[in-house]
């Protein structure tokens, strides 16, 4: 029959000798009414499934606030502490579940899973991740990662999974500064170690290390010129090798390296700039101006010429303008995000106008381009 008459024991609810309740007590009340099944279930459920006053819940904590700001070519530990689900009952605790994922680009990656001493990596993070404490300390998930690269910006998501429990929290990581090629006016291979270091000092720079030149090798940075870096090493990234850029490596892609050189030698220099405090602006309607009225054109602004770094800088955070302009240094670029064929070619980047067909010399001054001005911060 659809409604019969049953009779129901339920466990209630009673005092303590202090006066709160305790749960479940076998007391019981015996129920002989009409009731519909479904409601038979809501009042069993709120009684079998109501957590009980010894149970401590999942809970997870990623006590930073995003975005996290990390350099190129370094490394980060993102802090990431579970207090796990305990009862008083004498049944073993289940053994957490661990995961690490990472969403970059619309895209979902899983960095690691670990349970108790078991970790697998995803073999694109071998070498570079770890739960450094885990072992030693179960309720410290956090995700150490080391030679950051672009490609490692997104929104990290620690996820625990204890039973039928599971929590996660998400925080942003973003990952700053940009290597580039830089190459006096006056021709290839022109500075010492000691002109490199103040070549990239004069536009807003510093010499980068070999760490930050091999994270954008990974981003795909290639450049098939030598050039000096901070620890007096002189290395070049490639891609795809080919006559004239093998190298050191037998033909195989990744950073050549001619080791510790001696500082009166002569080459280039790869420059590295962490981050601009101020924004690189144009003009929306192109300029055509000498070097002269490109700064004069800034100076009227309350600005000034951008510097080669601070291009670089913009670029790599967006800006993309295919229009020549000049700079402080005397070179004349463009930053291109969007590759177009009537742009510079097939390959983003912050392209360069030189002189010469050999790609060296800067324009002459009375030339005609547009201009890159930059006004800094104010509390900067």
């Amino acid at each position: 029959c659809a409604v019969c008459h049953l009779t129901l024991a339920f466990p209630i609810q009673t005092p303590s000798a202090h006066g709160e309740s305790t749960f479940p007590t076998f007391n019981y009340k015996i129920i002989k009414n009409p009731m519909n099944f479904h409601h038979i279930i809501v009042v069993l459920s709120f009684f079998l499934l109501r957590p009980s006053d010894d149970v401590r819940q999942l809970k997870l904590d990623i006590p930073l606030s995003g975005p996290i700001l990390v350099p190129l070519g370094s490394s980060i530990s993102i802090p990431c502490f579970v207090s796990l689900s305990s009862s008083s009952s004498s049944s073993p605790s289940v053994v957490p579940r661990v995961k690490w994922t990472v969403v970059s680009g619309g895209i979902e990656t899983q960095i690691l899973v670990a349970r108790s001493s078991r970790v697998k990596i995803n073999e694109a993070y071998r070498d570079r991740v770890a739960l450094l404490n885990y072992t030693s300390s179960p309720e410290d998930v956090s995700l150490w990662l080391g030679d950051l690269r672009h490609s490692d910006s997104g929104h990290y998501r620690c996820e625990v999974q204890q039973g039928l429990e599971d929590a996660s929290k998400v925080v942003q990581v973003k990952i700053k500064g940009v290597v580039f090629h830089y190459r006096d006016a006056l021709g290839r291979y022109s500075f010492s170690f000691q002109q490199a270091q103040r070549a990239c000092e004069g536009i807003g720079a510093q010499v980068a290390t070999p760490n930050q030149l091999l994270a954008a090798y990974f981003d795909g940075y290639e450049q098939c010129d030598a050039g000096w870096l901070a620890d007096q090493s002189v290395r070049y990234p490639i891609q795809v090798p080919r006559e004239g850029c093998y190298g050191d490596m037998d033909g195989q892609p990744g950073v050549r390296n001619y080791g510790t050189m001696d500082p009166d030698d002569l080459f280039d220099v790869y420059c590295y700039i962490e981050q601009i405090h101020g924004k690189v602006f144009y003009d929306p309607v192109p300029q055509q101006l000498s070097f002269d009225e490109a700064q004069s054109y800034c100076g009227a602004a309350g600005a000034q010429l951008a510097t080669t770094a601070q291009l670089y800088s913009a670029w790599s955070e967006g800006l993309d303008r295919c229009s020549p302009g000049w700079l402080s240094d005397g070179s004349v670029r463009y930053p291109i995000v969007i590759p177009r064929e009537r742009c510079g070619g097939p390959q983003a980047g912050v392209k360069t106008l030189y002189r010469f067909s050999n790609q060296t010399g800067f324009p002459e001054p009375s030339a005609l381009h547009d201009v890159y001005c930059f006004k800094g911060d104010r509390t900067s």
